[in-house]
């Protein structure tokens, strides 16, 4: 056992002296060493190929309109000036006045603002209308040239001749005081009616 392990003590001895001296300052040891990648800078131009950066952009999302809120707008509706409702078929021809002015704003020139009929009837209210002229023994002509198309001259000729709208039925005569009916007096039953006084207002 001695012999064999003179042997390994020899094989070592041997194995230590081919060993550079590391204590011999001229001797070093030269470590290899990987550097690391870095990446080419980000506005780097590698041949035809640029490298940049690029900008994100954000979405403000859909932009939507403010939504004006108004008023809900209607035509306005002619009222009577006495009860303050549509004025139907008086809306025009009929309507309420206190003055010839009124009806002249309404109607044009001519019109006149009527308040009773031959002073036998009184018309409430003050009632629109236009002086027109009938052939002897007639009570209406429809579309009257002085009245226009559409509008009849009621009356008695030499006596009152006034310009009406006709009517069927007494909710097309809103106005306080009136209602759809047959001329007083000279009416026959086969004639139109209009918006006319009522009875009631007899002087």
């Amino acid at each position: 056992m001695v012999p064999r392990l003179c042997s390994r003590l020899a094989s070592l001895t041997l194995v230590l002296a081919a060993c550079p001296d590391f204590s011999d300052p001229g001797t070093s040891i030269t470590s290899a060493t990987t550097t690391p990648y870095e990446p080419p800078p980000a506005d780097s131009t590698d041949g035809d190929t640029t490298v940049g950066t690029t900008t994100p952009t954000t979405s403000t999302g859909p932009t939507t309109d403010a939504t004006s809120t108004a008023e809900p707008t209607t035509d306005a509706a002619t009222s009577d000036g006495t009860t303050g409702t549509d004025g139907g078929k008086m809306s025009e021809w009929g309507h309420a006045c206190a003055s010839d002015d009124e009806c002249v704003a309404l109607l044009g020139a001519g019109a006149v603002c009527l308040k009773d009929v031959l002073e036998l009837y009184e018309l409430p209210g003050g009632y629109c209308s236009k002086q027109c002229e009938l052939p002897p023994q007639t009570a209406y002509v429809p579309d009257d040239p002085v009245c226009g198309s559409g509008v009849f001259c009621i009356g008695a000729d030499g006596y009152f001749e006034a310009c009406a709208v006709e009517c069927e039925d007494d909710s097309e005569c809103p106005r306080e005081g009136y209602e759809c009916r047959i001329m007083p007096t000279i009416g026959q039953p086969q004639d139109p009616k209009f918006c006319l006084m009522k009875d009631e207002f007899m002087l």
